[in-house]
């Protein structure tokens, strides 16, 4: 019996390799400005983790609204799974945001999360002074448990 070797890579490949690689917040970003919320979606579904790369979106007061709606839309659709759970924390972080948009946005998504963890967030979030952001995190405060 042959066993044939390959050659393994190197250090200096394997730098080259990741370097050429996208990452992933980056492609999610350009499949959005695209249209292409389904291979997003993909993605995601077959690695929930991947949830996160969205979050530098929704932080971005700069990203364009179609990629803004994109990252909602995909985020949206794990509403009370464990992969929109996990990222309660960084979702809370966001709540803080100096641009209102973002914290909306955040407050939302914690809604969604169906977390108590969320409730923190969403009650120090009702007198912002943003009227639309104290709106949305009184609405996501009573979808969620102890809101």
């Amino acid at each position: 019996m042959t066993i044939f070797a390959y050659p393994s890579a190197g250090a200096a490949t394997r730098a080259l390799l990741r370097a050429s690689l996208r990452d992933r917040a980056e492609q999610f970003q350009i499949w959005l400005l695209e249209g292409q919320l389904k291979r997003v979606n993909e993605v995601v579904d077959r690695l929930p983790v991947a949830l996160a790369d969205l979050l530098p979106i929704v932080a971005s007061p700069e990203a364009s609204m179609n990629v803004r709606f994109g990252a909602s839309a995909v985020l949206e659709r794990h509403a009370g799974r464990d992969a929109l759970k996990a990222l309660v924390p960084a979702l809370g972080l966001l709540t803080g945001h100096g641009d209102a948009r973002v914290r909306a946005d955040a407050c939302h998504l914690l809604g969604l999360s169906g977390s108590a963890d969320a409730v923190n967030y969403l009650a120090a979030r009702r007198d912002d002074p943003d009227a639309e952001v104290r709106e949305i995190a009184a609405e996501s405060l009573a979808d969620l448990p102890h809101g």
